[in-house]
């Protein structure tokens, strides 16, 4: 894949909704919420772009039939984050317009009528309505709306006057919470609240799969991972990206080795966590600021849970499901990511180890004496090396619950830093040790992509 032309995967839905959106006979506006990293500017980007749905000829049966020449599309793209946008947001946006319409798509308008309204506002509405005249349909997409909110970048009576513009032009925003949740009263304006809401979340589980498949043009081995990849990344844009340029970077790390393959998932693993740093602090930081309106101890119970497996939809009780829709929304749960298991779940393992270290205290100790209790049964430890019946005691105390290989290389080995093989290593041998007891104690499955279970035999629990 030519990293310096990165091909869009995925949000079919979200764009072919958005497309014939815009370009209805009556203009719709929409306000497309997503978290940080999601990609709402790789998204608006896409739609300004000559590739894009908007304007290029490949997409011409995807458009309305008035709209099919995609050079009858004007779109502009515009940052309200710019200093600019900040100082005069209306004012940059005709400025914008202005230079994109006439210097680079070149389209002959009366200007003088343009520039003869009296404010900047009405100026945009005349040149839209110029453009409708000739057959133009103009999109306007307003990246990192937020900041039109919060640093009150409108009042009610801009809002009022930009009014109109609805009806001549399609208006796209961009932001990270929905436009009640910034400002109710300005949400509830003429303006916004025709808008069509739209939430940016985790990608379709199959352009997921497409998007990894494409770095298979340079890196072969990669088709044999596409079913661990998925749920390392956990379909999220920001670490489906990273793995392309974690991938040179692996590969740069091993010069004159095999070829990438499955035995390199470990480090790949690795990598991914690290690289993924970012996406995790920001959703801990995003976890730290809850919304007023979220019952305060929903979110930490509900994390609980699902840092320590996955929970079932029945578990849910009803005071938590605004706590749960604003964590999907987030793009940090997702339900049902295997056919048949309608179960909640942290959207990527990696993460749930990242919020495990957040939310737990480290254990001070591994190995304990037993107390005098029915469960779990008294074992002859002398078969086992010292690491096996730490390893097994750690197991023990977390019956049915999922452990990651860092959390047991913290805990068991106390050595945070190790290398993956070594629990590889330590698994193998306690599995063998167990497979030999009689009677049977349990078992240890793999969690794929999250890490270890013990499950107790049956009469041991």
């Amino acid at each position: 894949m030519d990293p310096g032309r990165r091909p869009f995967y995925g949000r079919d839905r979200v764009l072919s909704e958005l497309v014939q959106g815009v370009l209805a006979p009556q203009p719709q506006s929409f306000s497309l919420v997503g978290p940080k990293l999601i990609g709402k500017t790789h998204l608006l980007n896409y739609l300004s772009s000559e590739d894009g749905p908007l304007l290029s000829d490949a997409a011409a049966v995807q458009r309305p039939r008035t709209f099919q020449d995609g050079s009858r599309v004007v779109v502009t793209w515009i940052d309200c984050d710019w200093q600019d946008a900040q100082q005069d947001l209306v004012g940059w946006i005709y400025q914008n317009l202005q230079t994109h319409v006439r210097d680079h798509a070149k389209i002959a308008l009366n200007w003088a009528r343009v520039e003869a309204q009296s404010t900047d506002s009405r100026r945009i509405w005349q040149l839209a309505r110029e453009l409708g005249e000739q057959g133009f349909r103009l999109v306007v997409l307003l990246d990192n709306f937020d900041r039109v909110f919060e640093n009150q970048m409108v009042n009610p009576d801009t809002v009022d006057e930009l009014r109109p513009l609805t009806l001549e032009l399609a208006i796209l925003v961009a932001t990270e919470q929905p436009l009640h949740d910034l400002d109710r009263e300005l949400a509830a304006s003429p303006l916004f609240n025709v808008m069509t809401q739209l939430f940016m979340g985790l990608v379709e589980p199959a352009a997921a799969r497409t998007w990894i498949g494409a770095y298979a043009s340079d890196f072969p081995g990669v088709l044999e991972m596409v079913d661990e990849l998925v749920v390392m990344t956990g379909m999220h844009p920001f670490l489906l990206r990273k793995l392309g340029d974690i991938l040179v970077e692996v590969r740069q790390m091993l010069p004159g080795g095999p070829e990438l393959g499955s035995a390199h998932l470990p480090l790949l693993r690795l990598r991914l966590a690290e690289h993924g740093r970012l996406l995790f602090e920001t959703n801990w930081k995003r976890l730290q600021r809850l919304p007023a309106r979220l019952p305060a101890a929903a979110v930490p119970s509900l994390l609980q849970r699902m840092v320590h497996g996955l929970l079932p939809l029945a578990d849910v009780q009803l005071e938590q499901t605004s706590a749960l829709n604003w964590l999907i929304n987030q793009a940090m749960v997702t339900c049902c990511a295997v056919p048949g298991d309608s179960r909640y779940q942290l959207f990527s393992p990696l993460f749930a180890e990242f919020l495990a270290r957040r939310l737990e205290p480290e254990p001070d100790a591994v190995v304990r004496t037993p107390s005098p209790a029915p469960s779990p049964p008294a074992i002859d430890l002398d078969q086992f090396t010292k690491i096996e019946a730490a390893l097994l005691r750690y197991f023990q105390n977390r019956q049915n619950e999922t452990v990651s290989t860092e959390q047991l290389l913290a805990d068991v080995w106390k050595r945070p830093g190790s290398t993956n093989r070594r629990v590889q290593e330590g698994i193998r041998r306690l599995r063998q040790q167990l497979e030999a007891m009689q009677p049977p104690i349990g078992t240890i499955e793999n969690d794929r992509g999250r890490g270890y279970r013990f499950i107790p035999a049956e009469g041991t629990r």
